[in-house]
């Protein structure tokens, strides 16, 4: 039950920041920032684990992006 409520909150709190993003600077720059903060955190939390697997799924997601949106 603690953990449910724990992951729900933290869902909640990422939508207002999303909702924040968007608000602030509009549908599409404000979804931008709203990835480009979630990527900055995962990369910031995984490079404090040492965990190098992490950091590489991150560059190959944001390459397979890059690559879909630009070809």
């Amino acid at each position: 039950m603690k953990a449910e409520l724990k992951e729900q909150n933290s869902r909640d709190h990422l939508t207002a920041q999303r909702d924040s993003f968007i608000a602030k600077h509009g549908e599409d720059l404000g979804a931008l920032y709203f990835l480009l903060m979630l990527l900055q955190t995962c990369g910031r939390k995984a490079l404090k684990r040492d965990d190098v697997a992490a950091l590489r799924a991150l560059a190959h997601d944001l390459h397979a992006i890059y690559i879909k949106h630009t070809q």
